[in-house]
Order: structure tokens, then sequence, then C-alpha cells
């Protein structure tokens, strides 16, 4: 089954000159330090940051000896890339830092549309320096979220894939275990499901705009009953800050 319900960062792939920041640690500078973005994704929401912020091991309880030159500007672009206007721009010379955020490189989200981000750190004592540059989206907030069934029908003894997929601009826990039901005497009545750990511990996915959460696997019982089923699965919408219920159906067979 679609591991994306929707790609929102498909275009961001194909932008010209792309050079993110590495992993890990930076390629000067303290041991273990290292950059990293605000929402760990290139693809944000209205209303949050882009840019990014800066780790080191210990940092909290550590001075450390930088004498770096930082420079961030951020860039408005279209859906190809292109350069459309310089929009802010941060720049600052720092010694001494016992605060990693005072280091941090990053603007407001403040509306829908494609935007780039070139960043310089010169080592000014020792006369090297680095250039990334990486290209972002940022959504409107909006919640949809859907629950997909591998086929409409099955035969007994066959299984059946269940995903909760999130193609709305927002993040959403998705439970990795799913009820089942059956239509009987014009109501849905439970239908038990064998024992699984997913069963048991009743965990939740982190699911990010455009992504699909794991599959549920149902395998069809040999007597199961023909008629109308349906998986049911309680998701919770961040943006809502409440549970939404999500079901599909499906056909078992004759």
């Amino acid at each position: 089954m679609e591991r994306y319900a929707h790609d929102y960062g498909e275009r961001l792939g194909e932008m010209p000159r792309q050079n993110p920041p590495p992993e890990g640690e930076l390629p000067f500078g303290p041991r273990n330090f290292s950059m990293y973005r605000p929402e760990w994704n290139p693809v944000v929401l209205e209303g949050s940051n882009l840019g990014y912020r800066f780790a080191a091991k210990n940092g909290e309880g550590r001075a450390l000896h930088l004498d770096w030159a930082l420079r961030a500007v951020l860039y408005s672009v279209d859906s190809d890339g292109r350069f459309k206007r310089v929009l802010a721009k941060k720049q600052r010379r720092v010694g001494i830092v016992g605060d990693l955020d005072q280091l941090a490189l990053t603007f407001p989200a403040k509306h829908p549309g494609y935007y780039r981000i070139d960043v310089r750190i010169r080592d000014l004592e020792r006369g090297r320096s680095v250039y990334y540059r990486e290209h972002w989206r940022v959504l409107r907030r909006s919640v949809d979220i859907d629950l997909t069934v591998s086929a409409a029908g099955f035969r007994r003894g066959e299984s059946v894939y269940s995903l909760v997929q999130n193609p709305g601009a927002s993040r959403i826990f998705a439970p990795s275990y799913f009820d089942l039901q059956r239509y009987e005497g014009g109501g849905w009545v439970g239908v038990p499901q064998p024992l699984t750990p997913a069963a048991v511990m009743r965990t939740s996915w982190w699911i990010d705009p455009g992504a699909s959460a794991p599959c549920h696997r149902y395998d069809i019982p040999a007597d199961a009953m023909p008629g109308l089923y349906r998986f049911v699965a309680p998701v919770y919408a961040v943006e809502l800050q409440r549970e939404v219920t999500v079901t599909r159906s499906f056909e078992v067979e004759p």
C-alpha cells in the first residue's frame, strides 16, 4: 500500500543546487556539534519555523569557543526553485557561547509557498567556511484523515491490509491496531481478532502531513461469516486537539 497519501516534499527534491547541512557533525568546530531543522523536515506548517538550530553533546553545561560569523538569507522561490525575492537576512558574530539559542538561524513560516535558505558559517580563527542551501515548503494547515483497505472484497482465508493516511497538512497520532466490526441486525458488532503485541500495547504512530501509517493486517478465518465488515481507528488530530474516529468497510464474500 502507498507510503505517502500526498508527497508534499516531492518538488523539493527537484530544486536546483541543493546542498543541505550534514546529518551529523559539522566539518569543523567542536566535537559532536551539529545543526538541525527545528521541525526535522523541510516541509513545515504555516505558523512554525524555517531554518536551523544547533546542538552539542552536553551543550547545556558547556561553554563553546567558536569565533564564528554566521549568515542566513531567506528567499521566496517558485515551485521550480526559481528566485522571486529576498525576504529576510540574519547575520551575527559569535565568540564564547553558553546558550545555543544564540546561534539559531530561524525565520517564521508566515505564508504557504516555496522558500530557500542559504547559510554560510565562517571560522574566523582558522579561515575555514562552509556553505549550505536548502529548499523548503510551507503548508496551509488543514485536517484530512482517511482509512484505506487493500481491496473492496475478499474471500475467506485471504488477508486484509488497512492503514491510516494523512493527506491533510497537519500532524496526527494513528493507532497501530484497529478494531474490527461486522454489520449484523441493523447495527455494527465487534469481531474478535487474534491477540498480537499491537493489540495488547495499543501504541500510536506520529504521522506527518502527507504520510501514511504502517499497515494493520487481518487474516480472515476460514469459518468467517460472510457479510459487510469495517475497521475502526481512533486518530488524534493535533490541529483539532481531539480524537477523530475513521472507518473503512469491506465485504467478505460467501
